[in-house]
């Protein structure tokens, strides 16, 4: 029997996914559909097909690194869509304005901007969505990797948004928490906890909350290791997403436009 052609394994992992799919998604199941697969770097090979389809208009993107088939899409959810704004050019303040779930979305970014940078990047909100996108499926661990001991291990799991190391074996290198309302001090303990790893602990919360974080680094235990934590805000990570996204649109078009 014939192997199917790499834009019909596209397709199916697409069909099989809502119409989406990360690159993520296209590696891990691709096997599915072509068996066995071609010596040498496949990966490139169903890389450079998707990109070329991309340019004709068969597939759109919808975030970094995620494509969505055209007659998948409505057309209202796109616009609206983190990735489709930054590409028009919209604000990050006009674009958290009008998100719904700002939780999700700045969940939803800090993994996509995680993959893009090449780290591993895990969550235990996987039925969560972002812009349709569950995130799990955004994810490229689905399971914490036993790094250390099982305790801290059980730690980290619990943790919004976890950047690992993309090595033989992954260490967290970037620790999340996206706290919108509630207070700083759960998750500070949380990450504490992890102090004897060699990784960042990022609080994320609007900006108006940053000097709240601030006065909870002067008390104890978090001011004994007061150069591990660090402050984010909705609108730097927004920021940095869209800057990743333009980015990625012009490095698109030099290259292969």
């Amino acid at each position: 029997m014939k192997p199917l052609r790499w834009t019909e394994v596209i397709e199916a992992v697409m069909d099989a996914n809502g119409g989406t799919a990360s690159l993520e998604q296209l590696y891990q199941q691709a096997p599915q559909y072509r068996s066995p697969l071609p010596a040498g770097d496949w990966q490139k090979t169903l890389r450079g097909v998707l990109y070329r389809e991309v340019r004709k208009g068969r597939y759109v993107k919808v975030g970094l690194g995620v494509y969505a088939r055209q007659d998948h899409l409505q057309k209202s959810s796109y616009q609206q869509s983190a990735y489709a704004q930054a590409v028009s050019g919209v604000s990050p303040p006009d674009y958290l304005r009008q998100v719904g779930n700002v939780h999700s979305a700045i969940e939803g970014m800090l993994i996509e901007i995680g993959n893009y940078l090449g780290y591993l990047t895990y969550t235990p909100d996987q039925n969560r969505l972002f812009d349709g996108k569950r995130l799990g499926d955004l994810c490229r661990l689905q399971k914490v990797p036993e790094f250390t001991y099982q305790e801290l291990v059980d730690t980290v799991s619990r943790c919004d948004v976890i950047w690992f190391s993309h090595s033989h074996r992954p260490f967290p290198k970037f620790v999340y928490e996206v706290e919108a309302t509630t207070n700083f001090v759960n998750s500070m303990h949380k990450m504490y906890q992890l102090r004897d790893i060699d990784a960042r602990f990022v609080l994320v919360a609007p900006e108006e909350r940053r000097n709240e974080f601030t006065r909870h680094l002067t008390n104890e235990p978090f001011a004994e290791c007061k150069s591990r934590y660090a402050f984010r805000s909705f609108e730097q990570v927004t920021e940095f997403y869209f800057i990743c996204a333009r980015y990625h649109e012009l490095h698109d078009a030099f290259l292969n436009g």
